[in-house]
């Protein structure tokens, strides 16, 4: 089995984006153990399905992942890819200036330190300019939230990037497609493993918020582990129909 592996912040609050720090050593001891590979991510969408394989990708850039998450990365030897929000560089995941109540507003990672994980094999990848609900937004935004925050990325640390996070998974057939013009991969939130034909432009991932309770990823490919992320993938759809609803879509 094959899977993309996505935090965000590493930090003790339980809120939606976090896992805590004392879980996420736990992962690292167990993604080190052998029982999967951990590879980049181009380099997993080249392996066979049955392959017991992982990429590992933060969203955001959080500072608190040179502070918690590169220690045990190094540690352990861990390749990752981290998907940086070019116009937030240096402020906070308040988006829009709007704090988000449930989750904590923290501080993100500057273009120097950006600049120095590239330097220390780091992947930088985009996640927009501004983190906005990208099929909200017009065809003119959408070039520059894609293709601006690219060039951002690669003036100011001199990484190319290739892979994109759609901020909140929200994607559609056109900003799937615009999004596969500028990166070769792009990375949504849905929540399972890797199928055999996967589309680069839709790639799904695992959010390890919900596999962060002990045993949970250790029970790696078996009918619990499967079960598991059936019940959460099926509860998130009720979730987000209910958005839907509400917000009178």
């Amino acid at each position: 089995m094959r899977a993309i592996l996505t935090y965000h912040s590493i930090d003790p609050s339980g809120s939606p984006i976090s896992v805590a720090p004392e879980e996420f050593h736990r992962h690292t001891r167990w993604l080190a153990s052998g029982r999967v590979r951990v590879v980049r991510l181009e380099e997993l969408l080249r392996l066979p399905d049955s392959a017991d394989a992982v990429a590992l990708t933060f969203d955001d850039g959080f500072a608190n992942f040179v502070e918690e998450a590169i220690p045990r990365l190094r540690e352990y030897s861990l390749p990752v890819t981290l998907f940086v929000v070019a116009g937030h560089v240096g402020g906070d995941n308040a988006w829009g200036g709007r704090p988000d109540p449930r989750v904590p507003t923290l501080p993100l990672l500057d273009w120097s330190t950006l600049g120095r994980l590239a330097g220390q094999g780091v992947r930088l990848g985009a996640h927009t300019r501004t983190h906005p609900h990208l099929t909200a937004v017009p065809g003119a935004q959408l070039e520059d939230e894609l293709a601006g925050a690219k060039e951002d990325i690669r003036r100011e640390t001199g990484q190319r990037p290739e892979e994109f996070a759609y901020p909140y998974g929200d994607v559609n057939p056109e900003v799937a497609r615009a999004a596969g013009v500028v990166y070769a991969r792009a990375c949504t939130t849905e929540l399972r493993p890797l199928r055999p034909g996967e589309l680069p432009e839709l790639l799904p991932r695992l959010d390890m918020f919900y596999l962060r309770e002990a045993g949970q990823l250790e029970a790696w490919g078996t009918g619990r582990f499967h079960r598991h992320l059936w019940v959460r993938a099926q509860a998130r759809r009720i979730r987000q129909r209910l958005s839907a609803v509400g917000a009178g879509w």
